[in-house]
């Protein structure tokens, strides 16, 4: 009998769900979708049909041990208790997650921040494996981090440890999600970098970024943002550099406290080498001058859209044989 444990990544158009074997292989993969649209009791029942038709491929050879769940926002880890997910429309206030996934399951579901099972998985597996202190990044929709500090993940207080996204770098910038203003998240996420350009498009600065969106501003990204900067747009690159340099100060001032050998940064928004990545990197040497940073490595995630899942399925199985506790 072969014992497995389930990963769920708790995303805004679906749900990833993986079981991964005790070597930490993926050995079943599912996707449902998140419906998101149709509040969280929705959403939940979704969870539950993904366990349950993951558990009907898997058949009688192999036991499912837990049940690990990553969410995009705040949450109360000892109980379980979602408190909020701002980039998830309903409301998420106070919801137990972990009580109804444990009441339909018969299974205990253990809960995380998805950005701390991006971090648990790159750093056992991933691009910072054999690496003790690190700084991880994921830049999305969001931008959301975790620490490894002396070979263990820091949760904090809470688990709230890792909310590098609202870092304030400009007091008087752009109103955040969370209330404040000038937050890196507001300045230098996809949403930001894509309303950045757009505002530019609107304002009839000639850019290679008009012909590539076909003058559809909903067709605007970060992916069609880097290609006209690689083609030497000076709007494009302009646009990205301005996110890079606030991302990077952030990260001077993280770098500045925690000194840690690696900095690893992934997320869909990151192209590695190109124009925003090498103004963040740039940025943050640049900003910092009381750390050796010839000795701190920038380096891509390597597990790709996978790693939150297999981070919440790892999470799973370390609290329920007690190698790892939820924070306080």
């Amino acid at each position: 009998m072969t014992v497995a444990n389930v990963g769920i990544d708790l995303g805004g158009t679906n749900l990833k769900l993986a079981v991964i074997d005790g070597s930490n292989s993926i050995i079943q993969r599912h996707t449902v979708p998140t419906d998101g649209h149709l509040g969280h009791d929705a959403v939940i029942a979704n969870m539950v049909r993904g366990v349950t038709e993951l558990r009907l491929k898997l058949g009688d050879a192999v036991t499912v041990e837990s049940v690990g769940v990553g969410v995009p926002g705040m949450l109360d880890m000892p109980t379980g208790v979602v408190l909020d997910l701002p980039n998830l429309p309903g409301k998420w206030t106070n919801v137990p997650l972990k009580a109804i996934l444990e009441r339909h399951l018969s299974v205990h579901a253990h809960v995380l921040n998805d950005v701390k099972g991006f971090t648990l998985a790159e750093y056992t597996i991933g691009a910072a494996h054999g690496v003790r202190d690190a700084l991880f990044y994921a830049v999305g929709t969001g931008i959301g981090g975790g620490l490894v500090i002396d070979g263990k993940v820091h949760f904090g207080v809470g688990g709230a440890a890792g909310e590098f996204g609202h870092i304030i770098v400009n007091p008087s910038g752009v109103l955040c999600s969370c209330g404040n203003r000038g937050c890196v998240e507001s300045l230098a996420s996809g949403p930001a970098i894509i309303g950045e350009a757009n505002r530019r498009v609107v304002q009839g600065f000639t850019t290679r970024l008009t012909e590539l969106i076909e003058d559809d501003l909903n067709r605007t990204n970060p992916q069609i943002i880097e290609q006209a900067a690689s083609e030497g747009d000076p709007i494009a690159i302009e646009v990205l550099e301005r996110a890079g340099y606030f991302l990077g100060l952030s990260m001077a001032g993280m770098i500045a406290a925690l000194a840690p050998e690696m900095v690893v940064v992934g997320g869909g928004v990151v192209k590695p080498s190109g124009v925003y990545w090498n103004s963040f990197v740039e940025t943050a040497i640049s900003h910092n001058t009381v750390t050796d940073m010839s000795r701190v490595t920038f380096a891509p995630a390597s597990l790709g859209y996978e790693a939150g899942v297999i981070g919440a399925a790892m999470w799973g199985r370390l609290v329920e044989r007690g190698e790892a506790t939820p924070a306080k």
